[in-house]
């Protein structure tokens, strides 16, 4: 899985203007993401780095069906993961800030954790694209603040490591007992 995030970074980092004008609009395109993630999948998948993938995948778990965002299929691991942009340029006045995207509520990257938590089997991933990078201080304070219920989402990488346009959060959950193998 690792091959596969460096590629989604370098990937995302290339798209730099985007960022930019994203950020100026004060926009959160998630569905963006997701379409840019269409194109990268296969092209991982042809070089052999993804077994295969599925988009809005439908999953049954004790508390209902869920879709989530990606299933990726690698070296005969299931990984399901969630796709969240957090803009937090607050260009246009708007109120969205690191905290906005960490409350409790129907936006943020809490419910992405809550519902992969209900998902058995597999390993669970949460990319949450941050623009612009919100560096190290903001980025510290806004984690502390996570309940500890969700103390075994880790995130993998920091602001430091990023450009100012950019910040990919890359969490996964520790919680998983077992991996799901492929059948």
């Amino acid at each position: 899985m690792e091959a596969i995030l460096e590629s989604i970074k370098e990937w995302f980092l290339s798209k730099r203007d985007y960022f930019i004008a994203f950020a100026q609009a004060d926009s959160r395109l998630e569905g963006w993401f997701k379409a840019e993630l269409l194109l990268l999948l296969p092209k991982l998948r042809q070089n052999r780095l993804l077994d295969g993938f599925d988009r809005e995948y439908n999953i049954n778990t004790p508390f209902g069906r869920k879709q989530i965002d990606f299933r990726l299929l690698t070296q005969g691991e299931i990984n399901y993961c969630e796709v969240k942009a957090l803009c937090i340029s607050q260009a246009a006045g708007t109120p969205r800030n690191l905290a906005f995207y960490l409350r409790d509520d129907h936006l943020g990257l809490i419910k992405d954790f809550k519902k992969l938590d209900t998902v058995p089997g597999g390993n669970k991933w949460v990319l949450g694209f941050v623009y612009p990078n919100p560096g190290m201080p903001e980025w510290s304070a806004a984690i502390e603040s996570l309940p500890d219920s969700l103390n075994h989402w880790i995130c993998s990488t920091r602001p430091g490591s990023y450009p100012e346009y950019l910040f990919i959060s890359i969490w996964r959950s520790q919680a998983t007992t077992g991996q799901q193998q492929l059948q």
